[in-house]
């Protein structure tokens, strides 16, 4: 074991400045690191030739060789893109931070210097290096051993017919190379299933030239080895008569192949195909003949497995699972041609043939029934309920997928129904849907009343600060039986039923008074709240809006009202109106998703606004799209000029948030910094966030 400290990483300056140089020298000195300086791009070129440094801090403006040319040529002399170089610049327009990438830069940093940013982008970069360094070599010896492991070589007279093999062929197969030092003697031992190819594969080898590469099964003394074979004729003199190669054993690499195959079809507790194979073997079965038979396809849902899973322990409940399938299996086993898949956690999938379409219900039913007598699972008597149903092959389609997913929506039906199974019907699954909408409707006049809502908030960084400094309240509903549902399936719901209103005013209550907490416990942040279309309407928002802020005695300047550029532009007169009296009341007013709506520059500088939010439809492609870049920037101006500060939405990549950190945004909010999440985590982040520690 290597108990030897690792040397200290070496980091070269390059900056026709000294002034700049010392400064450097002495901060990165003091975190421990060897120094190394040059005054411009060619002195730098020969410190890197000569001293191999670990990081290079490149200055772009310098005479003789200015900092994009030493960088490029670095990239061409050394080859390797593993040494980070990290471009100093006080340029931080948008071209020249291209121009710095384009060289080949790793990184860069605009002048004057953040000095903590830099030590952090230095670490960063040095551990990027370490680890490219080390893949680079993983590599080159992964390579190696696969060139070595396993292999040999032979070779083929076509004068004489000779067959030549390396040693490794008798270690490897067992057999003698007497015995296999002709065509005809190889064929021999060749699986007979295999003679013909490779023999068809040699003769055009040995008459046209062909390009040998075949696998083949060679057998000897009841043990088998799959050998591939690669092979090609020599070019020039004596060679042009002689088959050079090599092989391998590949035996134990196709038999790996093959049990990851099967558990990728297969269920581990049941042993029976999965839903992949189900489909894959339904197909087959749909593709036999001119005129296949009528099929019967069936989705068998357990009902309520979990509580076995609680009371009984999961090794207990796999068996149940698995007694429950083999039944299935030996009920099947009489009919022929059936097939049998363990398509989901509790549900089965089964598919047979049947006479007429009349009788299918009464089929379907006897194998339900088979299933109604109790199960014996580590000594106890356990019966199982189910829910069922089944569509018809060719009634109700044709395609495998398309057949079980109506099986699927009849066994949902008839478990809404607590019909013991239930054939599909052309209309059941739009029938179906209706049911679920009524039904999510019907629930979300009660999750209200019921205390079924909740906020999670999402953070939003600054970058000046360092620091989380807001958030974005975002509604959630947790349905007693669905679980969590998304926002997209009922906040269209709540605006059509006009629950909106009421929710709305919840929600702003709610942000209130979580605010003012965490204002009396010292953290302040500043929290935005949207406002929908209908509450954007109403006659009382003002005193709806001033009751919250009374009640929950918070600071209205941390309260953030958001609504949509698109709804802004609606009723511009009023829009203004009510936006005034807003800000009257202290509150900040923030347009949301700009930049995709309709808005005309001549309103917005008439809108009373605190803060625009760039659409994440901008930032997901801004490392890579010009104009996604230029639209950003444009943005950041003009926000600028107006004393506005710039949210980007949707950040999920560190390379996106630099890049708008290079554009002059102010804050940034998406999954890098932080999900969507509950109060008190959200509160833990924001008391302990360290930028580039996020998740």
């Amino acid at each position: 074991m290597n108990t030897m400290c690792a040397a200290p990483a070496r980091l070269l300056i390059v900056d026709d400045d000294l002034p700049t140089r010392m400064v450097l020298r002495r901060l990165m000195a003091r975190q421990g690191y060897v120094v190394l300086e040059a005054g411009n791009g060619r002195e730098a070129l020969e410190q890197v030739r000569r001293s191999r440094p670990d990081l290079v801090l490149m200055d772009v403006m310098m005479p003789e060789l200015d900092g994009y040319a030493a960088c490029a040529q670095l990239r061409r002399d050394d080859g390797d893109d593993s040494l980070p170089i990290i471009m100093l610049t006080g340029a931080d327009e948008l071209e020249s931070i291209e121009r710095a990438f384009n060289a080949g830069a790793t990184d860069f940093i605009t002048k004057p210097i953040n000095w903590a940013l830099l030590s952090e982008r230095v670490r960063y970069a040095l551990r990027t290096g370490q680890l490219n360094r080390e893949l680079r070599r993983s590599r080159m010896r992964e390579l190696s051993v696969r060139r070595i492991a396993g292999l040999g070589d032979w070779e083929w007279s076509l004068a004489d017919g000779v067959l030549s093999w390396s040693a490794e062929f008798e270690s490897i197969t067992g057999l003698p190379q007497q015995r296999v030092n002709g065509i005809e003697q190889l064929l021999t031992q060749v699986h007979p299933d295999d003679q013909r190819r490779l023999q068809t594969a040699l003769q055009l080898a040995s008459e046209l030239g062909a390009r040998l590469d075949l696998e083949f099964r060679l057998l000897h003394a009841e043990r088998e080895h799959v050998l591939r074979l690669v092979g090609e004729r020599g070019s020039q003199g004596a060679e042009a008569a002689v088959v050079f190669g090599v092989f391998q054993d590949v035996t134990q690499t196709r038999r790996a192949e093959a049990m990851v195959d099967f558990l990728a079809l297969h269920d581990d507790v049941t042993g029976l195909g999965n839903r992949r194979l189900f489909l894959n073997q339904l197909a087959q079965l749909l593709g036999q003949g001119q005129s296949p038979p009528v099929l019967l396809v069936g989705a068998i849902d357990v009902s309520r497995f979990a509580r076995y899973n609680d009371s009984l322990g999961r090794l207990a409940a796999d068996k149940l699972l698995a007694a429950f399938g083999q039944r299935l299996s030996d009920f099947l086993h009489n009919l022929g041609g059936s097939l049998l898949a363990r398509i989901d956690g509790d549900e089965f999938g089964v598919c047979f043939a049947i006479d007429q379409i009349d009788t299918a219900g009464q089929r379907f039913g006897q194998l339900l029934h088979c299933l109604q007598a109790p199960f014996r699972v580590e000594g106890q008597e356990l019966f199982l309920s189910c829910s069922a149903g089944f569509s018809l092959f060719p009634a109700h389609g044709a395609e495998p997928e398309a057949l079980l997913l109506k099986a699927q929506e009849a066994q949902r039906l008839a478990r809404k129904q607590s019909r013991p199974f239930l054939g599909f019907e052309p209309d059941a699954e739009g029938t179906q849907r209706q049911l679920q909408e009524f039904e999510l409707e019907r629930d979300l006049y009660q999750a209200l009343e019921r205390g079924q809502f909740f906020l999670v908030y999402q953070p939003q960084m600054d970058f000046a600060r360092n620091r989380i400094t807001g958030a974005e309240a975002l509604l959630r509903w947790r349905h007693p039986q669905r679980g969590v549902i998304p926002p997209i399936r009922f906040i269209g719901l709540l605006e059509e039923t006009g629950l909106i209103n009421e929710v709305g005013a919840w929600v702003l209550q709610q942000t209130c008074e979580q605010v003012a907490q965490w204002q009396r416990g010292g953290l302040e942040v500043r929290v935005g709240v949207n406002l929908s279309p209908r509450q954007f309407l109403q006659r009382d928002l003002c005193a709806q809006v001033q009751q919250a802020l009374e009640a929950a005695a918070v600071d209205p300047n941390l309260i953030e009202l958001e609504i949509t550029e698109s709804l802004a532009m609606q009723e511009v007169g009023h829009t203004i109106g009510l936006l005034q009296q807003l800000r009257a009341l202290g509150l900040k007013i923030a347009i949301d998703d700009f930049g995709v709506g309709h808005s005309s520059l001549e309103y917005l500088l008439r809108f009373p606004i605190d803060v625009i939010k760039v659409d994440r439809a901008f930032v997901s492609h801004i490392t890579s799209r010009v104009g996604d870049r230029a639209i950003v920037r444009s943005i950041t101006v003009l926000a600028q000029s107006l004393g506005l500060s710039v949210i980007a939405e949707g950040v999920e990549t560190q390379r996106q948030c630099d890049f708008l950190e290079a554009l002059g945004v102010a804050q940034v909010q998406g999954y890098l910094i932080g999900k969507p999440m509950p109060a008190e985590q959200f509160e833990q982040l924001a008391r302990s966030f360290k930028r580039g520690a996020a998740s």
